[in-house]
This record gives structure tokens, sequence and C-alpha cells, in this order.
């Protein structure tokens, strides 16, 4: 019985010590590669200074496309917009880029329209992605801030990072071997973070009306992610997306806001209800860039 327990413990701290092994390699070949925007953001983008950089959801990620903008004003721009991801989200990504030794002189923020006014926020379900940084203070304390089990796994990964490579194991352990194989390959986004929908349906119809509604920033990130704008002495613009059936209505705010809600008037620029095509991002972008000229001195 003595020499069996002697095995089964001899067994664990070798099944211990390989878990660790393979978990923080896994999280060191994700930080050597460029497969999520976190570490795309340290490993792949050279430049440390932007005019501009965009934040977002699949909004941002989809609508605006920082090679046209930057066509036609001769500006610096990146895209760090990940899908499926809060405006908890990005103020993370925000505190990333600045931990980076990035600047900017712009903060545009592309967040889901919804988003805005959610007051209870919960942890997304791509924020796993800075998981291989989550040693940094910040990191730490953002998933610390959060409740629930996947907030807790990703806290106490700091420590025991095979519960994160495990729970996440094909978010992460599968992306990690892609990461050693080609360090450059990324996850449906180019060399300047933007990604596009494809023109599924060739419908083409006038939009005739859109539902109002009145957005009034009560997002507890959103005072945050102002804050941290100030202290770096960004600009913060708000960029509110086309959307099929919703015409947004912002309340006055200190911040600059761009609101593009109601200004693609046909169904051929709609991937989904939220979401523009490819022709849709290119019809946004040029717009953006017309407005937001002012604001970057042009």
């Amino acid at each position: 019985m003595r020499l069996f327990l002697k095995h089964m413990l001899f067994a664990s701290l070798v099944f211990i010590g390989l878990s660790l092994l393979i978990s923080f390699a896994s999280l060191w070949a994700l930080r050597q590669g460029s497969f999520y925007k976190p570490s795309f953001l340290e490993y792949q983008v050279e430049a440390s200074k932007f005019d501009y950089i965009v934040l977002g959801s699949s909004i941002g990620l989809t609508t605006l496309n920082t090679e046209v903008i930057d066509s036609v004003l001769g500006t610096r721009g990146l895209n760090l917009s990940m899908d499926d991801t809060a405006l908890s989200s990005q103020y993370m990504m925000l505190e990333h880029f600045i931990a980076s030794g990035k600047q900017t002189n712009i903060c545009v923020l592309a967040a889901s329209i919804l988003d805005y006014d959610v007051v209870n926020n919960r942890l997304s379900g791509n924020d796993y992605r800075f998981l291989p940084y989550g040693s940094r203070t910040y990191v730490q304390d953002y998933y610390k801030s959060f409740s629930g089990r996947p907030a807790q796994i990703l806290f106490y990964s700091k420590w025991f990072p095979m519960l994160g490579i495990g729970y996440y194991n094909t978010e992460l352990f599968y992306p990690s071997i892609v990461s050693l194989i080609d360090s450059k390959k990324r996850n449906r986004f180019n060399a300047f973070g933007n990604y596009s929908y494809p023109e599924v349906s060739k419908e083409s119809k006038s939009i005739e009306a859109r539902r109002e509604l009145k957005v009034a920033f009560k997002n507890p990130y959103m005072q945050r992610i102002q804050d941290l704008c100030a202290k770096h002495k960004i600009q913060l613009v708000v960029y509110i997306p086309p959307h099929k059936q919703i015409k947004v209505q912002p309340v006055e705010m200190p911040f600059h806001i761009i609101n593009h809600s109601a200004t693609l008037k046909n169904t051929e620029y709609f991937y989904d209800v939220q979401h523009v095509n490819v022709l849709g991002r290119q019809a946004a972008s040029l717009r953006f860039a017309q407005e937001v000229s002012g604001l970057m001195g042009f």
C-alpha cells in the first residue's frame, strides 16, 4: 500500500510538472506570435506612435478600415478591436496599448451600441486573449474585478496556468501551436488589424425607417476610459456605427461623438442588422475620414 501511494504521488507530481511546463510554454508561444490582438500589438506592431487607434467589438473591427482612412488623410492608424468583447474589454485593450509603450493622439471607441448603457458588466467571451499577459498587474486587476468561474480561472492562472489553458484549450492551446509554427499567423484580421464581412446578398432595398434609441453612456467603463485617455493626453472620439434598424440619439457628453447610425440608407451595405459588409465598410470609412479630419488638424 505504501509503495502504491509513493507511485501515485510520483505520478501526480510528474503530471503537475508536465502540465505546468506545457501551460507556460503555450502562453510563451502566444506572446511570441500574432494570433490574437494583444500579442499582435506587442509582437508585430513595430510603430510606437499613432495618429489614432480604433477600439471596439466586432463593430469597430468590421466598420472602420484604417487603410482607407489613412489613404485619405495620410495618417497612421491601428485597429485593435476584437470580436465578442464589451466596453470593459476595450478599456483593457487601451491599458494594454499604453503598457506596451505605444502612444496615440486619438482613441476612437467603436463599441456595440447597446453596450454604452450596460451598468453591470460581465467578463466578455474573448477576454481570455489577455491571459498570456496574466502576470501583469492591470490584467490581474481586470480579471479580479469580475465574478463567476471563468473570471476566477483566469485570475488564478497567474500561479496555475494549466487552469486557463485547460479551460480554454481550444482557444489557447491550439493557437499556441499555430503561433509556434507561424508566428505571424493572425486570427481574422490583417497587418493593420482590419477585417471585413463579405457581401452575402445582392439585395438592394431602401431603408425607410429606423426606431430611435437614446444613448446616455451610463456604463461605468465609459468614465474609466475617459479618465485613462485624459491621464495620457489622448483625445477620445466615440464612433456610433451604421445600423440597419436603429437611429441613435446620444446625449451631450464631454467627448466628441460621430454618429453614423442612420447614414447608410440601403440594405446592400449590411451583412446583418448591426454589421456592415465590405461595401458598407468602405462607405463608412470614407465618411468617418471626412468627419474626423478636423480633429486631426487637416
